[in-house]
């Protein structure tokens, strides 16, 4: 996309030919290029984002943001000696050093390991909260959005194919192709169902993700499935079943399946 305006606070973003000097100053970005100052240490590329303040306040920052990232032990390494996934963090600390109005995310954690992402989150989530800043964040990763995220906008071919507060766009997906960016569905049809259902009083098939079965018995399922395969997937058990219709469904189960056979399943 290389078209259309960008609004912001009720005011248009003026673009590099308006302005001498590019970027706009109540908004951050963390590229995946990892733009940092190379010939200055870890400690000077996050002091650098502070001029203007105090020394006592630099220092009490810079600590912080050191700790957040884990760059304690490397503060005095010049940032050019860093691996990439080092430079990555000190990128996101230069960035978040002073928190912005916008924070701009372009897939900014594909070098950092589950627990430090899951903590700088949480410190970006707790600064946007203190300050009334909003946060963007880019990813190919679905986990990751519907872990991190308010609000998901799927694009595909360049345009915005759905967007709201993520459990909306999750479990009612506008079309298969966001279903299928999100994650695994299963598309049932009507006469698969053991009863009438609201699932399908107004349309002919469902779309429902494999979290939301849950294993009944005959007199309260709404669907039936025998089980043809299971596996443990590390976090739960993915049940490969066949509907009386014939079409193969997933379902996600928290418990190894007893038996083999036949299942009825309520949809929560």
């Amino acid at each position: 996309m290389d078209a259309g305006e960008i609004i912001f606070n009720k005011q248009k973003v003026l673009g590099p030919s308006f302005n001498l000097i590019p970027g706009y100053p109540d908004m951050k970005l963390v590229s995946q290029d990892y733009y940092v100052l190379d010939n200055h240490s870890v400690e000077e590329n996050i002091k650098d984002m502070l001029i203007g303040f105090t020394d006592e306040y630099k220092d009490k920052r810079c600590r912080k943001i050191l700790k957040l990232l884990e760059l304690d032990a490397i503060k005095h390494l010049h940032a050019k000696n860093l691996s990439s996934g080092q430079k990555q963090r000190v990128a996101i600390a230069r960035a978040l050093t002073v928190f912005p109005k916008l924070i701009l995310l372009d897939e900014p954690f594909s070098n950092l390991d589950k627990i430090l992402r899951d903590k700088l989150f949480a410190f970006i989530i707790h600064e946007t909260q203190k300050k009334h800043s909003g946060v963007i964040l880019i990813t190919h990763q679905a986990e990751e959005a519907l872990k991190f995220a308010n609000r998901i906008a799927v694009i595909t071919n360049g345009s915005i194919a759905q967007i709201g507060d993520k459990n909306s766009v999750y479990y009612h997906p506008k079309n298969l192709k966001v279903a299928k960016i999100l994650g695994d569905y299963n598309v049932i049809e009507y006469n698969a169902f053991e009863k009438e259902s609201a699932f399908y009083k107004s349309k002919k098939r469902a779309l429902l993700r494999p979290n939301q079965f849950k294993i009944s018995d005959k007199k309260n399922g709404d669907l039936f499935g025998m089980l043809i395969n299971y596996f443990f997937n590390g976090k739960c058990y993915e049940l490969l079943l066949q509907t009386k219709n014939g079409k193969d469904i997933i379902v996600y189960s928290n418990a190894e399946p007893k038996q083999k056979g036949d299942f009825y399943f309520k949809i929560n």
